[in-house]
């Protein structure tokens, strides 16, 4: 497709952002993420990024920014000082499934309701941090398909609240499994923070991330694991991790 004048039509990403006002701390952090971070990766791969103070057109502000969650092919939300309208307006896209990518600034900690979703970690003082983030980023989007399944705590909820109802007692099991993913999830994050350190593992612990790494390569031939869930892994400091993550990724693209 392209336009009136046959250039090719570029997509939109909508970044949900805290933006503060003009001159403040959180304004000009939030800048630097939309210019340094996010803009240089989604234009690279044919997106416009448009943040919510970007948007001319006249008329009811929300309207807007809720038509833009809703229609456009990308949302980025900056989960920076867990600001109400930004976890508002994700809620939407997480109700719609529809992609999404989350980050949010290194020094801070994710709340409950969204622990158990990958989230990009960025300090945008620090030029590694930003490296690391926009391939991150990159790697996020591109795992991204059109027919991919978007996992979100709504849709995961909605799924156990069938599964509770099923009589078939592997359907039962599997809501129990589900339900402890993300903490097992969380879990593999931590063995890949402590593999990048050298320092050496319990032989009990070593024993346990053994099991619980079978566990979830048995999930992702089963499809319950998906590549955007093993995507949010990829980055850290070992790279031994980070092959088996990618070895993982692609039993996940030949389980369907």
């Amino acid at each position: 497709m392209g336009d009136a004048n046959g250039q090719p039509t570029r997509r939109e990403c909508f970044v949900i952002a805290p933006i503060g006002p003009e001159g403040s701390e959180i304004r000009e952090r939030s800048d630097q993420i939309l210019e340094y971070v996010i803009r240089p990766v989604v234009e690279e791969r044919g997106f416009q990024a448009i943040r919510g103070d970007e948007i001319e057109r006249a008329g009811l502000i929300t309207s807007q920014v809720l038509d833009r969650i809703i229609q456009n092919d990308l949302v980025i939300a900056d989960l920076t000082d867990q600001n109400a309208n930004v976890f508002y307006e994700l809620a939407v896209r997480h109700a719609l499934r529809k992609p999404f990518v989350q980050l949010m600034a290194k020094d801070q900690q994710l709340p409950f309701d969204v622990q158990g979703m990958r989230t990009i970690l960025v300090d945008h003082r620090n030029l590694r941090s930003v490296h690391a983030a926009k391939e991150q980023l990159g790697r996020a989007i591109d795992s991204m398909t059109d027919d991919a399944d978007i996992v979100t705590p709504m849709s995961v909820a909605l799924t156990l609240q069938d599964l509770r109802g099923s009589s078939s007692p592997h359907e039962t099991g599997l809501s129990q499994i589900i339900e402890t993913l993300p903490q097992m999830m969380d879990i593999l994050q931590d063995l890949q923070r402590h593999m990048g350190t050298g320092n050496p593992v319990d032989p009990s612990e070593a024993d346990d991330h053994r099991r619980l790494r079978r566990l979830i390569m048995s999930l992702t031939d089963r499809g319950v694991v998906t590549e955007q869930d093993l995507t949010g892994l990829l980055g850290g400091a070992s790279s031994r991790f980070d092959k088996w993550v990618q070895h993982l990724i692609q039993r996940s693209g030949g389980a369907g």
